[in-house]
């Protein structure tokens, strides 16, 4: 994975536990400098496809939930 994917999970699990609710795509955005929702959006997919993120409205600009990881 890569650094600015674990940063994008990392804040995602920490602004859900400290507000009850995740952030939005545009909060993301706002918060890593990303230029436009594609490339954000891109970040998203990859969290998604392998496992760490789910998001039911499917790549919406809400509700996206950190999927926690088993440790070995």
């Amino acid at each position: 994975m890569k650094i600015l994917e674990s940063k994008i999970a990392e804040y995602v699990g920490n602004y859900a536990r400290r507000h009850g609710y995740p952030p939005t795509v545009e909060e993301l955005i706002r918060v890593f400098g990303i230029s436009t929702i594609i490339c954000m959006m891109f970040y998203i997919l990859n969290l998604y496809r392998i496992g760490m993120i789910r998001n039911s409205l499917f790549f919406g600009t809400g509700n996206l939930q950190l999927i926690p990881m088993k440790v070995k």
